[in-house]
């Protein structure tokens, strides 16, 4: 299965470290605890990183990697009502760190906040059955366009 990440070029060495969960919450873990978070897609992955985006002036790179056919998954089903809501965090977290604690899944594929019938793929960098193999390298640039605000 082919999975993506955006970061910042000065990041590319370690896209998959899970090092900046180290220094930063997110939605499905506490701060310091390596995570990687990745998306079933490019233009996911593109939303994902939009969303907390404010400016166009940092240079991006987009990965691609193959997680093996064979690596366990698992998948989260059971989730609060108001999972796609910042209050939510607190339980999501929990989830993640969960999984991360267990140690019996490399992968974690939760639903997208953003496109819900959408995936993405957490992953756990200190597992030891994990075997990320990078595929793409490329350099990434949002549309101008997509900081217009939208009039429908």
């Amino acid at each position: 299965m082919r999975i993506w990440r955006i970061t910042a070029t000065k990041h590319i060495d370690t896209v998959f470290s899970g090092v900046g969960g180290l220094y930063a919450s997110g939605r499905w873990h506490p701060q310091g605890y390596k995570i990687s978070y990745t998306s079933e897609s490019l233009a996911l992955a593109s939303l994902e990183v939009f969303v907390h985006s404010e400016t166009t002036d940092i240079p991006l790179a987009c990965v691609s990697a193959i997680i093996p056919d064979r690596t366990p998954i698992l998948e989260v089903t059971d989730l609060p009502v108001n999972w796609q809501d910042v209050s939510a965090y607190p339980a999501l977290q929990k989830i993640g760190l969960n999984w991360l604690k267990a140690m019996k899944y490399p992968v974690l594929k939760v639903p997208s906040a953003i496109i819900p019938v959408e995936y993405n793929y957490l992953i756990n960098p200190e597992h030891p059955d994990l075997k990320l193999q990078t595929e793409q390298v490329l350099t990434f640039q949002f549309d101008s366009r997509m900081w217009k605000k939208i009039n429908l």
